[in-house]
Formats: structure tokens, C-alpha cells, sequence
């Protein structure tokens, strides 16, 4: 599990994105970008009440500014 507080910067949300991918896609290499999105997304909202970006393409265009 990744700890939340990580996924409050931009770069905490975008390595935590690539570790739960490579993690994710060990146990099924089908699994999608957007779905581990999802689950991050999911688990920020969890404790800070709104989601960390507004959707997987906002998210994309900020990772891949970086």
C-alpha cells in the first residue's frame, strides 16, 4: 500500500503511479494506466475528501510534462 501522504505532490502521485503499475502488472499484464490511476485517485479522495486530479487525462498531461 502506498502511503497517502506521498501522493499530495506531483512527483510523490507519479512515482507512486509507476511503482503500483510495475507492481500491478507483475500480477496481470493487462492491467491498464487508467485503472492504477483509479485505485491512487481513489485512495487520496479516501482521506482528503476530493480526488487528487480531476481525471486520468489531466493526470497523463501532468506526468508527461515532467
Amino acid at each position: 500500500m502506498i502511503y497517502v501522504h506521498r501522493l499530495v505532490t506531483d512527483e510523490g502521485f507519479i512515482a507512486a503511479f509507476w511503482e503500483r503499475l510495475k507492481e500491478r502488472r507483475r500480477e496481470d499484464p493487462s492491467v491498464s494506466q487508467e485503472s492504477v490511476f483509479e485505485e491512487l485517485n481513489e485512495e487520496y479522495n479516501s482521506v482528503f475528501g476530493e480526488d487528487r486530479f480531476k481525471s486520468f487525462d489531466a493526470f497523463r498531461k501532468r506526468r508527461d510534462r515532467r
